[in-house]
């Protein structure tokens, strides 16, 4: 019985391993090339300790470092209210600190933070990448198009994409492929993880949209966390590591972003870094799947009508040019095309017998004279003032709070001062509310005002519907303030559910209540301030608008 389990399980393991080998991914190729020095070669987007990932930042730049990376860019979960680590070498390799923020449409990577944001980032996208330009950073779209639901982007145009993410290629496998990969993985870790990527098909579709009217960058996400746990469906990741694998050494081995700057990097890590970033923000970078062979080493020169690229060491691998969702030209080797038309122009290289591409670049923007030209914000139409109280003769603003806040106003000239006080600890929903009744005959579709904070903080604004005509539904649209005047006009139109998904939209009357909010995301427990409110009016169409309950 015993020796006839032992023969069983011989055989069996004789037909894995054959059934391995038959179905092996080929290995990478190795060009017998050697990369430029103005070309460096690093991976984008890994997590640390710091959030979901399973090794610290010194582990991830020894393990580039072992896998031949000159730089890597680190995106744990935050909201940037943590100061970034500063450029920094070690073990020969810069690191480089981002953030990856979550969104209600998804998630952002930003980069080029050099301090921590005033208040946390979060909320609503347009928000947050308005948030990042005034820092001085710009904005990725995390795997924009995940087969999670809750990661997936909704979201406004970010300042780039991320058309392939390596975490995210395999959520739409079936397990058989899945343990078929993990089989191969014990072999030939890159080329294994490289056999479950596919050409992403939509997310390709949605960069040339975008690009339609500005550059925006493409990257190839590694988003590596190195830890294989019970949350793998989830991010971030709480649960404990099972595994630390895929390891990122070989995560690095599998997808890298190569970046063309002016001179080879200086030892400076500070001016390196920032040469890198500005580089990959202004468009002069490629995508690397080195799984498939390396070193890869793309270059593309310009004229004023024509580009033209070339895979270097690799005369068999088709080059082909796209633009606005059309391939121009494929041909093997290097390829040349017209770039008279405005729009972004797409380099991809195919490598033989491969679905996914090898190289992906878009280095030439033709910009429009009408498309270029900077967006105004439309006027109203003519309508109605009308005026909300403010400062001395404003006897109808009303406070709504947490428990465990404080708040309150008061009467200054002509302003509103409007303070608060958040609890310190983990109390959970705190909010501040100002409040003010609104006439529910009235119809309006703008709120205007003139708003200061004693510091850079982000609050809502908001309108309620009565409760017995909608539950006391809240809609809600952020706002930015510091200790300089602004005059802020918000639409009704613009306005998102604040609970609860709704097929109600506040476009019409019937509203009870405007309200100015601080609360979560952007509004951490213990803080205090003081907001000062002034100029505050609705504008009314000047035809009645029908009463709709908003619906």
């Amino acid at each position: 019985m015993k020796r006839t389990l032992l023969m069983t399980l011989a055989a069996l393991s004789a037909v894995v391993i054959l059934y391995g080998g038959l179905t092996l991914p080929a290995a990478t190729t190795v060009l017998a090339i050697t990369p430029p020095p103005t070309t460096v070669f690093g991976a984008y987007h890994i997590h640390t300790t710091r959030s979901d990932g399973s090794g610290s930042i010194d582990d991830v730049a020894k393990a580039a470092a072992d896998a031949g990376l000159q730089f890597v860019i680190l995106a744990d979960h935050g909201d940037a209210a943590r100061p970034p680590e500063a450029p920094a070498y070690r073990h020969g390799v810069l690191v480089i600190d981002g953030v990856e923020v979550s969104t209600r449409e998804g998630h952002l990577v930003v980069l080029g933070l050099r301090d921590a944001a005033p208040y946390p980032l979060g909320g609503e996208s347009r928000d947050v990448i308005e948030d990042a330009h005034r820092l001085g950073a710009w904005t990725i779209a995390a795997h924009p198009d995940s087969r999670k639901r809750d990661l997936r982007w909704t979201g406004r145009t970010a300042d780039g994409i991320e058309w392939i993410n390596a975490d995210s290629e395999w959520r739409d496998d079936p397990k058989r492929r899945l343990m078929q990969a993990a089989l191969h993985y014990v072999v030939r870790p890159a080329p294994a993880i490289a056999s479950l990527f596919a050409r992403p098909q939509s997310t390709l579709r949605r960069w040339d949209s975008w690009a339609r009217s500005r550059p925006i960058v493409g990257l190839a996400a590694v988003d590596a966390h190195a830890r294989i746990g019970l949350d793998e469906q989830s991010e971030p990741r709480a649960a404990r590591t099972i595994l630390a694998r895929p390891s990122y050494e070989d995560m690095f081995r599998t997808v890298v972003q190569g970046v063309w700057i002016p001179d080879p990097p200086s030892g400076d890590a500070a001016r390196d870094a920032a040469r890198i970033l500005h580089a990959m923000r202004t468009g002069q970078t490629y995508s690397a799947v080195t799984a498939i062979a390396a070193p890869a080493v793309l270059t593309v020169t310009r004229t004023t009508d024509v580009v033209e690229a070339a895979a270097e060491g690799a005369p068999d691998a088709v080059v082909s040019v796209w633009h606005r969702g059309r391939e121009l030209v494929a041909t093997a080797g290097k390829a040349r095309a017209s770039v008279s038309e405005p729009g972004l122009y797409r380099i991809e290289v195919r490598w033989p017998g491969q679905d996914v591409p090898w190289i992906v670049s878009a280095p030439v923007f033709v910009a429009s004279q009408e498309e270029s030209a900077t967006p105004t914000e439309p006027e109203l139409p003519p309508g109605r003032t009308i005026l909300i109280a403010t400062g001395a003769s404003a006897p109808q603003w009303l406070v709504e709070h947490h428990p465990a806040t404080t708040t309150s106003w008061r009467a200054d000239g002509h302003h509103t001062e409007w303070l608060f006080s958040l609890a310190k600890g983990s109390a959970p929903g705190q909010y501040a509310a100002l409040a003010h009744p609104l006439d529910p005959s009235e119809s309006f579709d703008a709120i205007r005002f003139t708003v200061e904070a004693d510091r850079p903080m982000r609050f809502s604004v908001q309108v309620r519907l009565p409760e017995h005509a909608g539950g006391g539904e809240r809609w809600v649209r952020s706002v930015y303030a510091d200790t300089t005047p602004r005059e802020v006009l918000v639409r009704l139109v613009d306005f998102s559910p604040a609970e609860r998904e709704t097929s109600r939209r506040p476009v019409a009357a019937r509203l009870q209540s405007l309200l100015f909010v601080v609360d979560a995301p952007n509004t951490p427990s213990g803080a205090s301030g003081t907001v000062r409110l002034s100029a505050v009016s609705l504008h009314a169409p000047q035809a009645p608008a029908e009463i709709t309950s908003g619906r």
